[in-house]
């Protein structure tokens, strides 16, 4: 696949874009939750200084951990952004399109908590091991009902690019939301608040041992480890919301190079991350976490969207 300065240039503007806004995107949420609870809330760009803050603080290690502490956190980062290069958010094609497909990117994020599940576990603490099976087990709900919703618009237009499923959306315009799509994007949002670890799954602002999920692998984490694993989570968000828009919301993204249609693509690429935020944010203001033990029954049924869609998709006329 060749490139041309322009498609370049606008490869670049989307990476950059992504990277840049994660954090914003966390303040964003933490503020509206705020609000709802009749709170002020911290600023808006909050996660930046945190993140600072943590990176030039010392990092203090478990004296049962090996070299697995060293390395992991930033290979969780590497697997994360090298997700956000395959999924396309301003324009049809992402930085690295054509090297890899939605396979690709639900594989990444797996690989990425594997990693900070094999992390977790390195500290010797009960608190990281609780939170890693937690996390592992939700997963192995999550990513089948992730591939299953993406298959519905894979099968829409026979591949399983982004690129190309977000180029036939913007081509098919409104005739792009069949019911098919719509149970296919209804089943993903289920899984995606999931992945993203959002209520009723799990509670991104606890550390009680009795519900916490996520946060109970950071626990053993500090300084520019804590600062590289809080910015993965906040690029996750990122990713799974790109993804969603990409494959099944994909108005607003550029087909033409123009600083005109360009501007409008960024526009509507920052609208769509600040709603999956917000959204997020009504989310964990408004319900209460389940009992683990009934995840399984939501995240099946998620999966049962999926299901549904992509027999409606096979058998019955577009």
């Amino acid at each position: 696949m060749t490139w041309d300065a322009a498609s370049l240039l606008l490869g670049l503007t989307q990476t950059a874009l992504a990277l840049a806004i994660a954090p914003l995107l966390l303040g964003v949420a933490k503020r509206v939750k705020a609000r709802l609870g009749y709170r002020t809330g911290a600023p808006l760009l909050q996660p930046y200084r945190d993140l600072a803050k943590w990176w030039r603080k010392t990092p203090v290690e478990s004296e049962a951990s090996s070299a697995v502490t060293a390395w992991a956190p930033a290979a969780v980062v590497a697997a994360i952004v090298t997700a956000t290069l395959l999924v396309p958010l301003v324009g049809e094609r992402p930085l690295l399109g054509g090297s890899g497909d939605f396979l690709v990117v639900v594989g990444l994020l797996a690989g990425a908590r594997f990693l900070m599940a094999l992390l977790a576990l390195d500290a010797g603490s009960a608190f990281g091991g609780m939170g890693s099976s937690r996390e592992v087990a939700i997963a192995a709900l999550v990513e089948p009902a992730l591939l299953l919703a993406l298959a519905v618009a894979a099968v829409a237009v026979g591949s399983t690019d982004l690129a190309v499923i977000a180029g036939a959306g913007v081509a098919r315009g409104l005739a792009w939301l069949t019911p098919s799509l719509l149970l296919g994007a209804a089943a993903f949002a289920l899984a995606a608040v999931a992945e993203t670890g959002h209520e009723p799954f799990d509670n991104p602002d606890t550390h009680l041992e009795l519900t916490m999920v996520h946060e109970g692998m950071l626990l053993e984490a500090s300084g520019p480890r804590l600062a590289m694993l809080a910015y993965a989570a906040q690029l996750r968000l990122v990713v799974v919301a790109s993804l969603f828009a990409a494959a099944f919301f994909p108005f607003g993204m550029t087909v033409a190079l123009t600083p005109l249609s360009v501007a409008v693509a960024l526009a509507a690429a920052v609208a769509k991350l600040l709603a999956a935020a917000v959204a997020l944010a009504l989310l964990d203001a408004g319900l209460a976490k389940l009992r683990i033990l009934a995840l399984p029954g939501l995240l099946g049924f998620a999966s049962t969207l999926a299901v549904i869609g992509l027999a409606a998709r096979l058998w019955l006329p577009a």
